[in-house]
């Protein structure tokens, strides 16, 4: 397959980048689709145990999460994503994510089969409302998750992205997509103050 690139450099800094970029498209190739493998992993009793423990934090961080968002008037603050990936069969490693405006939570599973909760801050959800919203939920998700004495500990399993992101068009996507077998859309209630 060949492909035509008609474009005109501005300027000697634009020559360098053109000729690079057309020296990029001659070396494409059409790659054959790769048909993906099921890596199975051996789970212990013990690593079951502790990922069990995980997927239960999980699901406290994102009710959580849902109580946060009860505040604001508007629906699409309001509105969360469901994403079962264990219910898709081209996924291997994802489990569940919980997609908002403000955060992206998602377990999932490493190589070795030991479940993390990871969770991805959006930008524009700061800019908007500051980051008192984002320390509720961070507070909450490390009490959550910490060791306490004579328990099992999973604080390990948190991973927090302080970067942020662009989370928000990530979730206005997944709502346009709609619902599929392994997605859901929710709307929480709006708790009047």
């Amino acid at each position: 397959m060949r492909f035509f690139l008609e474009t005109k450099p501005i300027s000697r800094h634009h020559n360098a980048i053109h000729s690079l970029f057309k020296h990029k498209i001659k070396k494409m190739k059409t790659k054959t689709p790769t048909k993906t493998k099921t890596k199975l992993v051996l789970v212990n009793a013990d690593l079951q145990q502790n990922n069990d423990l995980v997927e239960k934090a999980y699901t406290a961080i994102t009710n959580v999460a849902s109580e946060l968002l009860k505040k604001f008037e508007l629906a699409k603050y309001r509105t969360h994503v469901s994403v079962e990936h264990c219910k898709d069969p081209q996924n291997t490693n994802l489990v569940r994510e919980y997609i908002c405006f403000f955060w992206n939570i998602t377990l999932s599973n490493s190589k070795e089969g030991k479940s993390y909760i990871f969770i991805s801050i959006d930008e524009s959800g700061i800019e908007k409302f500051g980051s008192g919203l984002t320390n509720l939920l961070l507070r909450s998700a490390f009490k959550i998750t910490e060791s306490l004495e004579g328990q099992h500990s999973i604080e390990y399993s948190m991973r927090v992205n302080y970067m942020p992101m662009d989370i928000h068009n990530f979730f206005y996507r997944r709502i346009v997509e709609g619902e599929t077998d392994f997605v859901s859309l929710f709307t929480v209630d709006h708790l009047k103050s």
